[in-house]
């Protein structure tokens, strides 16, 4: 007779203990949710710099009037960036625990989800370059206004383009939940009628030349969707 017979193996750890799959739409859901949340608070940002009467279009001396923007700003974009990395790669394992091997197209899909999510890190990178030493310098190099205003609406143009490779990515992505997540189980036809909406999205910006970017919205509502359905199965599972 073993050691193991007489005083038992013990109990196993708590990783084995719980269920996997529910682990898992445990994380996609708070990640998705978190996101979504996270990008609460930039419109709120955006209110309370209407309020304060910040210039549209603003020169240095506007931004030096608002010094905390550039820190609020890193944690709101990078929230949404480290939420909507965990919703992906949780969502994949989930794919992948119940779809066996990915396709080609799956990994494209995989990797258009994590360059949309990175891309919101990027978004806060541009948003901080301001707020530094280097961007503080933009006084020293001209006291022109305009010029002022030109340089920081090339700063603007830079996080308009990193919220559009956000698009992109994530178009990819919501194509391969609205195929490979459904067949393989992980949703279910509601919520792959919600991706196939969310598509629907980039469409309306390519219509609209020149038009504000708010289709993106789509996405961050996309997210909280999935986020609270996910957790209902958390829960469920």
């Amino acid at each position: 007779m073993s050691t193991s017979d007489l005083l038992g193996s013990g109990p196993a750890p708590i990783e084995q203990r719980i269920d996997p799959a529910k682990r898992l739409y445990r994380i996609a859901g708070l990640g998705g949710l978190g996101a979504a949340l996270a990008w609460v608070g930039q419109p709120i940002l955006v209110m309370l710099l209407a309020a304060s009467n910040a210039a549209e279009n603003p020169a240095w001396v506007d931004v030096e009037a608002s010094k905390w923007n550039g820190a609020v700003e890193v944690a709101i974009f990078s929230g949404i960036g480290t939420g909507a990395l965990f919703f992906v790669l949780a969502t994949w394992r989930l794919i992948r625990l119940k779809g066996g091997e990915p396709s080609v197209a799956q990994q494209v899909g995989l990797a258009g989800g994590v360059t949309g999510a990175l891309a919101w890190f990027l978004v806060a990178a541009e948003s901080l370059r301001l707020y530094t030493s280097i961007g503080a310098g933009l006084p020293d190099i001209t006291d022109d206004p305009e010029l002022q205003r030109l340089a920081i609406e090339g700063t603007f143009l830079d996080v308009t383009g990193a919220l559009v490779l956000f698009a992109i990515g994530f178009t990819l992505w919501t194509v391969l939940l609205a195929t490979a997540a459904r067949t393989s189980g992980v949703i279910g036809l509601p919520l792959a009628a919600v991706a196939g909406l969310t598509l629907l999205a980039p469409a309306a910006g390519l219509a609209t030349p020149f038009g504000a970017p708010w289709w993106l919205i789509a996405y961050v509502l996309g997210l909280l969707v999935f986020g609270l359905a996910f957790l209902v199965k958390a829960r469920k599972a």
